[in-house]
């Protein structure tokens, strides 16, 4: 019995971590970092780090001697239960100047047809970045294929375009935009 009032309570805890209001009605996913359900790696990855954070500890980086950050996979079915037309991608970034160079890619690629390519976004952050050494907020909304379908992978992952300098992502999140 003490068993199931433990559980319970522990439920009840991080039930209420998060007020439904908080959450907007048409976010498909998000992740600050702080916990890794979805993304690739592990603890040993040297772009997850505690260097600089938006929001927890921890955020994901490129630079030298990292060209690309940890990854997210899923299968559009998985997202999303309804069919996707568009999505919006919403991070937050920082760069400590003018000359870091990242990309958060957001590719789809069809795994039947032994990963073909269907898309490929890139949002530059060097472009949409304009306030160096703060975080900033980026988004960019994406049209998916017309023939996109629930068993195409949807991956997203931040790369460095530029091997000298330091870029930083943190609290990302995929939205429905249709």
């Amino acid at each position: 019995m003490k068993k199931l009032l433990y559980a319970m309570l522990a439920f009840g805890m991080v039930a209420c971590g998060k007020k439904d209001s908080e959450v907007p009605a048409n976010q498909l996913t998000s992740n600050d970092f702080e916990s890794f359900e979805g993304w690739l790696g592990d603890m040993n990855v040297p772009s997850l780090n505690k260097d600089k954070a938006h929001s927890g500890r921890w955020s994901l980086k490129v630079g030298p001697n990292i060209e690309f950050a940890m990854g997210y996979n899923i299968l559009l079915g998985k997202l999303s239960p309804s069919k996707l037309k568009k999505i919006k991608v919403k991070a937050w970034a920082y760069l400590p100047n003018g000359k870091a160079q990242a990309v958060l890619v957001t590719q789809l690629t069809r795994p039947v047809e032994g990963n073909k390519q269907m898309m490929w976004e890139g949002l530059d952050l060097a472009k949409d970045v304009k306030t160096y050494n703060k975080w900033v907020e980026v988004e960019k909304t994406i049209t998916l294929p017309a023939d996109a379908n629930y068993a195409d992978k949807l991956s997203m992952y931040l790369w460095r375009t530029n091997e000298n300098e330091t870029a930083y992502i943190d609290d990302l999140s995929i939205e429905k935009a249709e």
